[in-house]
C-alpha cells in the first residue's frame, strides 16, 4: 500500500525552526463543547490555507487508516529533535492515539514532548488505568475562562488572559514569552511544567 507521508511542521513561527510538530484538523478532533472554537487561531492564518488544511486532513486520515505507519513516521521525526510539540492545531482524537503518544515518549528518552489538550477525560482515564505519564511527556490541560478542566492528578494547566474579559488565573502561572525557540533552553518552558504548575497565554 502506497502512503502519503505524515506531514511534520517545521519552522512554525511560535515554535522556531528546531521544534517540529505534528498537527491535526480543528473541530473534528476537539471536544464538542470546546469554548475556544470561535476564537481558535488554528482556524485562521497559515492553518487556513488550502494546502495546509489538506496536510492536516491527510494526517488524520493516515492515523485512522494505518496507525502503525503514523506512529512510525512521527517517531522518525521526533527522534531527530530534542523537543517535539503535539498539535499546534487540533487535539488528541482518541484514547488509542494518546497511548501512541505515550509509547513514542517511552521509546525516545532523549526527546521531550509537549501537548496541550482540552480532552482531559482521555488523559485522566489513561492515568487511572495505566499510571503516570512518562517524565518526558508533558501534558498540559487547557482552561478557557470559566471552563476549567477536571484535574484529579494535578497536571499542569494553561490559562488564557483575555483582552476584554476577566478570567481566573493562578498567581503562580508563568507568563508565556511567545517564542518557544528561546524559552526551551531556560529550563522554565512549558516542556518543564510540573504537577500543580500553570502557564498563562495572552489571547491570540
Amino acid at each position: 500500500m502506497v502512503h502519503d507521508h505524515v506531514h511534520i511542521s517545521y519552522g512554525v513561527s511560535k515554535l522556531g525552526a528546531d521544534i517540529p510538530s505534528v498537527n491535526l484538523p480543528v473541530g473534528c478532533t476537539c471536544r464538542k463543547d470546546a469554548p475556544c472554537f470561535k476564537k481558535c487561531y488554528a482556524r485562521r492564518g497559515r492553518f487556513s490555507f488550502m494546502r495546509n488544511r489538506a496536510y492536516l486532513e491527510t494526517n488524520l486520515e493516515l492515523w485512522h487508516c494505518d496507525p502503525q505507519f503514523f506512529e512510525q513516521e512521527v517517531t522518525i521525526a521526533a527522534f531527530r529533535s530534542r523537543f517535539f510539540r503535539w498539535h499546534s492545531s487540533g487535539d488528541i482524537p482518541d484514547a488509542d492515539y494518546l497511548a501512541m503518544m505515550v509509547r513514542i515518549a517511552r521509546n525516545l528518552h532523549n526527546t521531550r514532548f509537549l501537548c496541550f489538550t482540552k480532552k482531559y477525560e482521555l488523559v485522566n482515564a489513561y492515568i487511572t488505568a495505566h499510571g503516570a505519564l512518562p517524565d518526558n511527556l508533558t501534558v498540559v490541560l487547557s482552561a478557557w475562562g470559566s471552563f476549567q478542566p477536571e484535574n484529579p492528578y494535578d497536571l499542569p494547566v494553561a490559562h488564557i488572559r483575555f483582552r476584554h474579559e476577566a478570567a481566573p488565573i493562578p498567581e503562580n502561572a508563568r507568563l508565556c514569552p511567545s517564542y518557544c525557540g528561546d524559552c526551551v533552553i531556560t529550563g522554565m518552558s512549558c516542556w518543564d511544567l510540573k504537577q500543580g504548575e500553570a502557564v498563562v497565554f495572552h489571547e491570540h
